[in-house]
């Protein structure tokens, strides 16, 4: 195995076995398109559950309602990257608080084509 091939597997690993952070990679949509062991733990759904999905659905409905996620993907764009604190709502229905940093990811010509988005779960110490 190539040098490269070896360092692209080892980050591969190293972002899907994260627990304390959840690691998602989305479309520039916004549809979930890798999962990692962090997101599984701290929003509750298994992978061959949510890929595909938009990640709309981790905001509490008047959230939703009021466009914090298509908010939080345009200053991305626009800035490289959007963060926020805030209630989040895992799969069963439990809310907690979020820390989210959305990251813009580009192509060689500059243009927007995906975004990272790293969640961690904060308590109310944290918030402060």
């Amino acid at each position: 195995m190539e040098k490269k091939e070896i360092l692209e597997k080892l980050h591969q690993r190293m972002i899907a076995e994260i627990q304390d952070y959840a690691i998602i990679l989305m479309d520039a949509e916004g549809t979930i398109l890798t999962w990692n062991k962090g997101a599984e733990k701290i929003k509750g759904y298994k992978e061959d559950e949510i890929l595909g999905q938009n990640f709309r659905i981790f905001y509490m409905p008047q959230d939703r309602q009021a466009g914090l996620p298509e908010q939080l993907i345009e200053l991305a764009k626009k800035e490289g990257r959007a963060r926020h604190i805030g209630r989040r709502v895992k799969k069963d229905g439990t809310i907690f608080w979020g820390s989210i940093l959305i990251t813009a990811l580009h192509d060689d010509d500059g243009e927007v084509i995906g975004f990272t988005k790293l969640t961690q779960e904060v308590s109310d110490n944290q918030k402060i």
